[in-house]
C-alpha cells in the first residue's frame, strides 16, 4: 500500500507542476505572406460540405470570393491554400451532412460560419454551431465585421464554453478511437457540439439553427449569459455522459470533461472576456495574466526556468506522500495484522497466549496475543529481534466468533517514534479468513494525526482482504478506504482517499512495503499547505488515477521501454491561494511509453475587474532527453508553443512564439541568463517570472 500511496500523489503533483511550466512558452514563427485556410467544420463532422472563404471589405462588409474547397468524407476537415490576402476573412459552410450526435440519424449541415481577424499566413478556422453563434453577434454589431467586433464576439462565446471556438479543432465526441487521440480541448469542444443536438433532442430546441439562436440571444447585448440556455446545455451534457443510447466515447464522463462547470458558471455570471483590441495587447495580458497567476502558486526563485517546480503544492503533497500516508500505512497495516489474527482465532480459549507469523508481509517479526482470564480482553504485542514495536490491549465481542471490538495502543513504531491508537473495529469473516475489518477512532503519531472517528459521516478506515497468491497462511489487501481528518503542521487532509483494487506483484521487493499494489485510486476533498497554522494553498476536488501495470512493474530493475509504471491520473476542482487567487481547473498526465509524460491542463480564472480568462494547454515531457514541448491558448484565441530543451545552454534551453487568432506572429521567447522572457514585435520586452 506504501508504493500505491506513493503513485498517487506523484500524480497530484505532476499534474500541477507540468500545467504550470506548460504556460511559459511561445509558437512557430511562420512569415508566409499567402494566407492558407484550414480547419474542420462540424456539427458532427460535416462531409461533402462546400467551403467558401471571403475576404472583409473595409466598411465590415462581406468581401470578394478567395478560394473554395470541400470537406472531407471522413472528419469533415478542409483546406483553402494561397488565397493571396492578409487580412479579416468569413469562412462559410453549405451542403453536406453529418451524423447527429444526439440520435444517430444523418443530417444535413444546417449552414454554418465563422469569422477570424488579422489572417495571415497558415491558419486555423474551425466552422461550427459556436462560431456560428459569435458570427451572429458580429453581424448584427455597428460596423460590421470590423477586427474589434470578429475578436469581440469569438471572445464571449470562447469563454461562455471555457475553449477557443476558431483555433481548437473539435472531435467527433462520438468516436473512441478519435478521442482516444485528441486533445481536452478538442474533446470538450466535441462534447458542446454534441450538447447543441441533444438540446434539440430533448425538446429544449426545434432544432440546432433555433438552438444556434437561442444561445446567441443569451449571449447578446450588455450583460451576456446563458441565462436561458445554461440548464439546457447542462442537462444536455448529463445526458450525453450518462445515458445508454446514444452515448459519447466510453472514455467521456462528467469526471473527465469540465465544460459543464463553465457553462453552469455562466449561466449566473456575466460572460465578460478581457478587452484587448491589438495582438500585441493580447499577447501581454496573456503574459501579464500567466505571471500573476504563476506567482500565486509558485514560490519562485529567480534562475533556471526549472525552479518553478518549487511550489507549495510540491511541498503540500510531498507532505502528503514522505509522512502522512507512510505513517497511516504503517498504523494501519500493525493494527490491521492484530485485528485479522484475533478475529481468524477459532474458539478462543481464555487465558491462552496465540503467536502469529507472516514472513511475507512482516518478515523477523511476531505477533503475540494474550487473552484475560474471561477471554474478552486480550493483550497484543508486535515484536522483533530487537524492539517492540507494538503494544496494547484489545476486547472482542465474542469468544466463539470474535467479529467486532475495540483496540487501545499504547506503543506503535513508525518511521517518526511512537504513536498511539484508540479504536473500535468491525471484522467479516469467512470461514477463519478474515475478509474485511472497519476502524473507527483516531491515530496519534510524532509528526500528524489521524482523525476518522465519525461514524455517522462515514469516516472510516476500512480494507478488504484475500489469501496471498501462493501463500494461503497470508492475508493482503485487495482494496482500502480512509474517510476523516489527516493533519500535521504543514498539511491538512480533509476528505477520502479510495483505493478500490489491489493487486498481488511478485517483482516488488519488501523494501517497498506491502506488494498489494493499487490498479486505481482516488482523493476526494480539500489538501490545504498550512504555515503557522494558516492556510496557504488549497486544493479541493478530486484527483483519480490508475496504474495500468499495477501487477507487473517491477521497480527494483532499471526502468526501459518493457518496465516503466504505466499510468494516468486527473485533477478537477479549484486551485486557492492565499492571495485570494481562484482557479478552477482540469489538469490531466500520463505516462504511456517510457521516459514520456503527456499532460493537459485547462483553468478558468475571474479576474479582479469581474472579466473571466482560460488558459488551455497541451504538451509532452520527455525525461530522458529534457525536452519538453507544449502549446497553449486562450479565450483571445492567442496561439502559445513552448520548447525547453534541458540538453543545451543555460540561455538556449528556451525558444518559442506568440500568434494571434489570425496567425500574426506578435511575440518570441528566450532565456537570458537562465530567466525566461517573452520580446514583442512592438520591441517591449519583460522578464515572464
Amino acid at each position: 500500500m506504501k508504493s500505491g500511496f506513493r503513485m498517487v500523489s506523484r500524480w497530484a503533483l505532476l499534474l500541477l507542476v507540468t500545467c504550470l511550466i506548460a504556460a511559459c512558452g511561445g509558437g512557430d514563427d511562420d512569415t508566409t505572406a499567402t494566407t492558407t485556410v484550414s480547419g474542420v467544420a462540424s456539427k458532427g463532422p460535416i462531409k461533402g460540405g462546400t467551403v467558401n472563404v471571403y475576404a472583409v471589405n473595409a466598411n465590415g462588409t462581406r468581401g470578394a470570393l478567395l478560394g473554395t474547397a470541400t470537406t472531407s468524407l471522413t472528419d469533415g476537415s478542409y483546406q483553402v491554400s494561397n488565397l493571396g490576402y492578409d487580412g479579416n476573412i468569413i469562412v462559410v459552410v453549405t451542403g453536406g451532412s453529418y451524423v447527429d450526435e444526439a440520435t444517430g440519424a444523418t443530417l444535413t449541415n444546417p449552414g454554418l460560419k465563422a469569422a477570424l481577424p488579422s489572417a495571415s499566413g497558415a491558419v486555423k478556422v474551425a466552422v461550427t454551431p459556436l462560431t456560428d453563434v459569435a458570427f451572429k453577434q458580429m453581424s448584427s454589431a455597428t460596423g460590421g465585421f470590423t477586427t474589434a467586433n470578429i475578436t469581440s464576439a469569438n471572445a464571449v462565446v470562447s469563454t461562455a464554453f471555457g475553449v477557443d471556438i476558431i483555433g481548437t479543432q473539435p472531435v467527433d465526441a462520438t468516436d473512441p478511437t478519435k478521442v482516444a487521440a485528441s486533445s481536452q480541448s478538442a474533446i470538450e469542444y466535441g462534447v458542446a457540439l454534441a450538447a447543441i443536438s441533444q438540446m434539440v433532442n430533448n425538446g429544449a430546441a426545434t432544432d440546432v439553427q433555433a438552438a444556434i439562436q437561442q444561445i446567441q440571444t443569451d449571449l447578446s447585448g450588455s450583460n451576456p449569459q446563458l441565462t436561458t440556455t445554461g440548464p439546457a446545455l447542462a442537462q444536455a451534457i448529463t445526458d450525453l455522459t450518462t445515458g445508454t443510447t446514444p452515448t459519447l466515447a466510453p472514455s467521456i464522463t462528467t469526471d473527465t470533461i469540465s465544460m459543464d462547470n463553465s457553462i453552469a458558471f455562466f449561466t449566473d455570471n456575466e460572460v465578460n472576456p478581457p478587452a484587448n483590441s491589438t495582438g500585441v495587447a493580447q499577447a501581454k495580458a496573456l503574459i501579464s495574466d500567466l505571471r500573476n497567476t504563476v506567482l500565486s502558486v509558485v514560490n519562485y526563485r529567480t534562475g533556471e526556468v526549472s525552479s518553478v517546480l518549487t511550489t507549495p503544492f510540491n511541498t503540500t503533497v510531498q507532505e502528503v506522500e514522505t509522512v502522512l500516508l507512510p505513517e497511516l500505512t504503517t498504523a494501519a497495516e500493525r493494527i490491521g495484522w492484530v485485528v485479522t489474527s484475533l478475529a481468524s482465532i477459532d474458539n478462543l480459549t481464555p487465558g491462552t497466549p496465540y503467536t502469529f507469523t507472516d514472513p511475507v508481509r512482516f518478515p523477523g517479526e511476531t505477533l503475540r496475543i494474550t487473552t484475560a482470564a474471561t477471554g474478552f480482553t486480550a493483550t497484543a504485542t508486535i515484536t522483533n529481534a530487537t524492539a517492540t514495536l507494538l503494544s496494547g490491549t484489545v476486547s472482542v465481542n465474542n469468544l466463539t466468533n470474535p467479529t467486532s471490538g475495540s483496540i487501545n495502543i499504547t506503543t506503535l513504531t513508525t518511521q517518526t517514534g511512537n504513536a498511539t491508537a484508540n479504536l473500535t473495529y468491525t471484522g467479516t469473516l469467512s470461514g477463519l479468513l478474515l475478509t474485511s475489518v472497519t476502524l473507527t477512532g483516531n491515530i496519534t503519531t510524532p509528526v500528524g494525526t489521524f482523525n476518522f472517528s465519525d461514524s455517522a459521516a462515514g469516516q472510516r478506515l476500512s480494507a478488504n482482504f484475500s489469501a496471498v497468491p501462493g501463500s494461503p497462511g497470508s492475508l493482503m489487501l485487495t482494496s482500502a478506504y480512509f474517510k476523516g481528518v489527516a493533519a500535521t503542521d504543514t498539511v491538512r487532509l480533509t476528505g477520502a482517499i479510495d483505493l478500490p483494487t489491489l493487486v498481488w506483484n511478485q517483482n516488488i521487493g519488501p523494501q517497498i512495503g506491502n506488494v498489494a499494489i493499487p490498479t486505481s485510486g482516488s482523493i476526494n476533498g480539500k489538501i490545504e499547505a498550512l504555515s503557522a497554522g494558516n492556510v496557504t494553498l488549497t486544493l479541493n476536488g478530486t484527483l483519480t488515477g490508475a496504474f495500468t501495470n499495477a501487477a507487473t512493474f517491477n521497480p527494483d530493475i532499471a526502468e526501459s521501454t518493457t518496465n516503466f509504471p504505466n499510468w494516468s491520473a486527473t485533477f478537477d476542482g479549484t486551485i486557492v491561494a492565499a492571495s485570494g487567487l481562484n482557479i478552477s481547473a482540469l489538469l490531466k498526465a500520463s505516462m504511456p511509453a517510457f521516459q514520456t509524460v503527456n499532460f493537459e491542463a485547462k483553468y478558468t480564472r475571474v479576474l479582479g475587474d469581474g472579466s473571466t480568462i482560460f488558459l488551455n494547454v497541451t504538451g509532452t515531457s520527455n525525461t530522458g532527453t529534457g525536452i519538453t514541448t507544449a502549446t497553449m491558448t486562450n479565450q483571445d484565441g492567442v496561439q502559445v508553443a513552448l520548447s525547453f530543451d534541458d540538453s543545451l545552454a543555460t540561455d538556449s534551453r528556451l525558444s518559442g512564439t506568440m500568434k494571434t487568432s489570425g496567425g500574426e506572429t506578435v511575440g518570441t521567447f528566450s532565456s537570458v541568463s537562465g530567466v525566461p522572457r517573452a520580446t514583442y514585435s512592438d520591441g517591449y520586452f519583460e522578464t515572464i517570472f
